[in-house]
């Protein structure tokens, strides 16, 4: 079991990486949740003034840090559903996005007085997890083009049990029998909501031009998967190489803009490839019709605002168990669903919908396991400090 103070950075997802540092926090164990920790009653007479307004602040206080993460969650959802309807090439926009974050988070160090490129023996770990990192990122950016966002996001998600997996190996932690079924149970939403041909396309099409088709148009999906749970690994790698790091003692703040700059690298990279190279491409590369358009201009602008998303999940984490932040954060998917129901015309049939429901068990399960740990812990840490 893990007891390092900074073991909070397991829930932190490198897409939505906050600015602060993690310096000057109260001990991670003594972090209390809303939902089975509240403050003390007051007496009565205090009580019978107590107005129903105050009554409203004092739970909205209490809870909210649950309500910041189901707000990030939604803005962030409904921002990558609408950038997903415009007529744009999503890495260009995302490319816009990193130099203003970046400019952001350059600032940032630069006001704190940090020095971005010290020469220490930590480099190459540090370089090592932004390109880690920066590959996910970019395959989630991918992966909008490729799915559905409600599957993107069901497979995306798979990266709380990943790194679950990936820190029994790395870290040596024992086996546990909730990680056992969580990662059943997402093992068996991501069949669901990919949905093999092999396993779930129908037996009974009789015309075979149909047949075709529906074969054929499973390779883009595809594809699409296995960007999705390449986006899922790399995230759960980089989340624990971020844990070593911190260890070490790395600012939070050097290592955000370490990823920014290597992101912003692979998409330029990616779209000087995409706009030169590829041969498969079908538009040409002309400012006035690609960038100087309304839908570019929208598609930049919300995607910018996703740093409040990122504020947003920072306010939570500050406020909230790490482990609720995350079964909380986890309401993407149903966003993701109810958007594509309500507002596409490809509803989502009943096996995308029992995938994202196990999914979704899955990391309640994880989630659910590492609260009680933590609660555990922090009542022999205090039952210890009381009876010395």
């Amino acid at each position: 079991m893990l007891s390092s103070p900074n073991e909070a950075i397991v829930v932190l997802d490198p897409l939505l990486h906050p600015f602060e540092d993690l310096s000057n926090n109260r001990k991670y164990f003594e972090r209390r949740s809303s939902i089975f920790d509240h403050p003390t009653s007051i007496n009565n007479d205090t009580e019978k003034q107590t107005t129903l307004l105050a009554k409203f602040l004092s739970y909205f206080e209490r809870f909210s840090g649950i309500l910041y993460s189901l707000l990030a969650s939604l803005l962030f959802t409904c921002s990558n559903f609408i950038i997903q309807q415009l007529d744009v090439v999503l890495l260009d926009v995302f490319l816009v996005r990193f130099v203003i974050q970046g400019l952001i988070s350059f600032g940032y160090i630069l006001y704190k007085g940090y020095h971005p490129f010290s020469s220490n023996h930590h480099n190459f770990l540090i370089l090592i997890r932004s390109i880690i990192a920066a590959t996910g990122s970019i395959c989630f950016y991918l992966g909008l083009d490729l799915l559905p966002l409600p599957d993107l996001i069901t497979i995306r998600y798979t990266q709380v049990v990943w790194t679950a997996i990936l820190s029994l190996i790395i870290f040596r932690e024992r086996v546990t029998l909730p990680t056992i079924i969580a990662s059943i149970s997402t093992l068996a939403g991501v069949v669901c909501v990919a949905q093999p041909s092999f396993l779930f396309l129908k037996s009974n099409v009789s015309n075979e031009t149909l047949l075709t088709m529906m074969q054929e148009n499973t390779k883009p999906r595809f594809t699409g998967m296995f960007v999705a749970l390449l986006c899922a690994i790399s995230i759960s790698l980089a989340i624990i190489l971020t844990k070593k790091l911190f260890e070490f003692k790395i600012r939070q703040s050097i290592i955000m803009f370490h990823f920014i700059l290597t992101t912003f690298f692979l998409l330029l990279f990616i779209q000087t490839y995409y706009w030169t190279l590829l041969k498969t491409n079908q538009r040409k590369f002309h400012i006035r019709t690609l960038y100087l358009t309304k839908d570019f201009l929208v598609a930049t602008f919300l995607a910018t605002l996703q740093l409040i998303p990122m504020i947003l999940t920072q306010k939570a984490i500050k406020r909230e168990h790490p482990s609720i932040v995350t079964v909380v954060q986890a309401s993407d998917i149903l966003f993701a669903l109810v958007l594509k129901n309500v507002f596409s015309r490809n509803k989502s049939n009943g096996l995308a919908l029992i995938g994202s429901t196990l999914v979704f068990i899955s990391i309640f399960i994880i989630g659910g396991h590492k609260f009680w740990l933590d609660r555990q812990k922090r009542i022999r840490l205090r039952a210890k400090n009381e009876s010395k």
